[in-house]
């Protein structure tokens, strides 16, 4: 039985078959030459996660005009033998919010405590009212005080509650709000977006000229297969791609408090 050819080896073949040199490719994809020599050498060690390698490899074969099932196939068998699994993630969108649950969950605190209260101030009312106390040269009961104190109560704990639904209120605004983050694709890059939760927004391989727009709970994690060729925009302002890997790889947290006040 002859040795199966790995996908490495079909791409470079193919890729000299065609003519094209390596900067060609390179500049086509939007990957430098470490990246395309490791994908057509096999080496997944210099390689990216195993959604970015297939993610290059169809875009290598649309690049060759190559069908790309087969080699896929190929590719998949050659990490299960080398021991390298990771499931396709599947797309999940954020709940819809339930802004009911939520404002019970603020408000109910509160009125607990309002009516533990009001409970508290009608037991002293009636035990005043059968109890006159020495330091009242009045000599009325207690009860008028008690109840004038009630009712000089009532406007407060009314302003307490009125603040505190205000204030639940604005947090319900606040997290009912998902936050939108903006994407410039001008060299094609593989993309994925995760919101706060964990889950997966996004994840596709981005041809040059895209724009997106992502809407979720942030901070978002962006994970870039082409960090050079992504811009991204939050709050206004472009946030900056830093710590940028040998194979232009980059992971971006962006939603951040010090995003909206640098």
């Amino acid at each position: 039985m002859p040795e199966k050819t790995s996908p490495g080896e079909i791409l470079r073949r193919t890729r000299r078959e065609r003519g094209l040199s390596i900067e060609d490719v390179t500049g086509g994809m939007g990957i430098t030459k470490a990246t395309l020599n490791a994908l057509e050498n096999d080496d997944f060690d210099r390689l990216p996660s195993p959604l970015f390698v297939k993610g290059y490899v169809k875009t290598y074969c649309a690049l060759l005009g190559l069908p790309d099932q087969d080699l896929l196939v190929n590719l998949e068998q050659s990490m299960s033998d080398l021991g390298i699994h990771q499931r396709e993630p599947a797309i999940k969108f954020p709940p819809a919010p339930n802004r009911i649950g939520r404002f019970l969950k603020n408000v109910l605190p509160m009125a607990a405590v309002t009516i533990l209260i009001v409970i508290a101030l009608l037991l002293v009312i009636q035990v005043a009212d059968r109890v006159k106390l020495p330091f009242f040269d009045s000599g009325k009961p207690l009860l008028g005080s008690a109840r004038s104190t009630v009712l000089s109560m009532k406007p407060a704990m009314a302003s307490m509650m009125d603040q505190e639904v205000k204030e639940s209120g604005d947090t319900l605004d606040k997290q009912d709000n998902p936050q939108t983050m903006t994407l410039n694709v001008t060299q094609q890059s593989w993309v994925e977006v995760f919101d706060a939760s964990g889950d997966l927004l996004l994840a596709d391989l981005q041809p040059p000229g895209t724009r997106l727009e992502v809407t979720g709970d942030a901070p978002f994690k962006v994970n870039l297969g082409y960090a050079q060729g992504v811009e991204i925009h939050y709050g206004g302002k472009v946030v900056p791609v830093s710590n940028i890997a040998a194979d232009n790889t980059a992971f971006v947290s962006v939603g951040l408090d010090s995003d909206l006040e640098n």
